[in-house]
């Protein structure tokens, strides 16, 4: 019974041409101590579940860092196929199903982009810009066996947990693994630079950026500061180009896709922290086409003024996008890093429900287009929040 209410649910969001987009990134592996998440059966029971969210628009994980949880010819070789190094792991946790995930009967992620659209639901990819979540544990062969590719600091350190895009390579390698994303079935491919591996341009300094470097200012050395809008600016062009690689692959395909890419959006109203930390100038790739949706993973919130100057940035962020791209406001149960629900109730003295409602309606009011949930974990949305968010209909 309860799954036939929530696929009626998801049918009417579907039907409704103009209906708030509700987002909900979701990762099995948040489920795998509670559903089987190495079987079809399981992962259904994990979109049910997030469902009762009112989700109308699913994002589904492909990967932890270089682990891909699908059959995968372009990481085809899961480091656990050798003797498992107990000391890859990063505390005392069990080995669990997930390692295993692309080894399952039937391709579940090929699968649940099925069942999304059987159910009426817009469905993508939440493709987590890294090869390594943090750590050496979740890093995949390809880039293990290829360390003339790994991004370098200033001083020659090897940032070993991630290529660098300045590389052709390398380049070739992630539109390899786009295709195989939109060859099962994603309509959305939603870039999460939020969630990098610890990558930053301070990590930059490979062949190919310092060339362009010395090409744009002959006779100089590359800064030290890796702030350096100047050293900035080069290592966008990289970034750029390979989002622009992106567009281009997905055009090619008979059928619309949408690229996103999630930012910080800052009380001063500037690309800086994008620029600074992601190389990413989103105004820059929005005026040009490329994205066709800007996800805003966090705010950087004025705690004595919350509200005001949320609205304040949400309206700004929808302006620079206006008629160009879609804007989605993050509604984020998860609270690492700040602007999470758990945080606004306790700047503002109010509930989880009238939150979720303020949330919403500043998202509306400011003329987002929808909102962002990340991520949808097991019953980390309370009950309370779950209604607010999915009766909330466009004002």
């Amino acid at each position: 019974m309860k799954n036939t209410l929530i696929l009626a649910f998801a049918l009417v969001y579907a039907l409704q041409a103009d209906a708030f987009e509700k987002v909900a990134l979701v990762d099995s592996f948040d489920f795998y101590k509670v559903y089987d998440v190495e079987t079809v059966t399981g992962n259904v029971q994990v979109l049910d579940h997030v469902l009762l969210t009112g989700a109308n628009s699913i994002l589904w994980r492909n990967c932890s860092g270089g682990l891909m949880r699908y059959p995968s010819k372009a990481e085809p070789q899961h480091l656990y196929e050798f003797p498992f190094d107990e000391l890859r792991i990063p505390d005392s946790r069990k080995v669990c199903g997930w390692f295993k995930m692309d080894k399952s009967e039937t391709d579940i992620f090929k699968y649940m982009m099925a069942e999304c659209e059987k159910r009426g639901l817009k469905k993508g990819v939440h493709w987590p810009f890294e090869e390594a979540h943090w750590s050496a544990w979740t890093m995949g062969p390809w880039n293990m066996q290829r360390p003339q590719y790994w991004c370098v600091t200033y001083d020659g350190m090897p940032w070993f947990v991630r290529s660098s895009i300045a590389f052709p390579e390398v380049v070739k390698h992630k539109l390899e693994l786009l295709d195989e994303v939109l060859d099962r079935g994603a309509d959305t491919v939603f870039i999460d630079l939020f969630r990098t591996g610890g990558w930053s341009p301070a990590c930059e300094y490979v062949k190919p950026v310092l060339e362009e470097w010395a090409r744009r200012y002959p006779g100089e050395k590359p800064p030290v500061n890796n702030y350096d809008p100047r050293w900035l600016s080069t290592v966008s062009k990289f970034q750029h180009d390979f989002l622009r690689a992106v567009r281009s692959r997905a055009k090619a395909r008979n059928r619309p896709i949408r690229i996103w890419m999630s930012i910080v959006a800052a009380s001063e109203e500037r690309c800086d922290y994008n620029m600074k930390e992601r190389g990413i100038d989103w105004r820059a790739l929005v005026k040009e086409g490329v994205l066709d949706g800007i996800v805003v993973m966090t705010v950087d919130i004025d705690k004595g003024n919350l509200w005001e100057s949320m609205s304040r940035i949400y309206r700004h962020v929808v302006g620079e996008c206006k008629g160009k791209a879609k804007v989605y406001m993050p509604v984020r149960a998860y609270n690492f890093g700040g602007s999470g629900i758990a945080d606004y109730c306790k700047f503002s003295g109010l509930s989880e429900r009238l939150v979720a409602r303020k949330l919403l309606e500043l998202a509306d009011e400011a003329g987002a287009d929808g909102i962002a949930m990340e991520c949808v974990d097991y019953e980390n949305y309370s009950p309370a929040v779950c209604e607010e968010i999915r009766n909330y209909k466009r004002k």
